[in-house]
């Protein structure tokens, strides 16, 4: 993201970041693809109903679409949690 001043980029919702092991904001990679500053990745809106994120969770939920994971992964990334998780409450 790029902001037009410092105001700006301090008004910003953030909802989600990428972290490091030390659960500290990155931009470094891999643990931050895509390199946003401050690891910023989510927002939303003021009043909290719209959000939006940078991830891209429909585009990873299978281990094999990462370009690395762990051994302990099976079929489903993390990721697929969410889209379940959206299952259930939807009914």
């Amino acid at each position: 993201a790029e902001y037009r001043n410092d105001e700006q980029r301090q008004d910003v919702r953030s909802i989600l970041r990428y972290v490091d092991h030390d659960v500290q904001a990155t931009e470094i990679y891999p643990l931050n693809p895509n390199g946003s500053p401050e690891g910023l990745t989510g927002f939303c809106s003021d009043d909290g109903r719209a959000t939006i994120m940078m991830p891209h969770p429909e585009r990873v939920f299978r281990s094999v679409q990462h370009s690395w994971h762990p051994d302990e992964w099976q079929e489903d990334s993390p990721w697929m949690r969410m889209f379940r998780n959206a299952r259930v409450w939807v009914g």
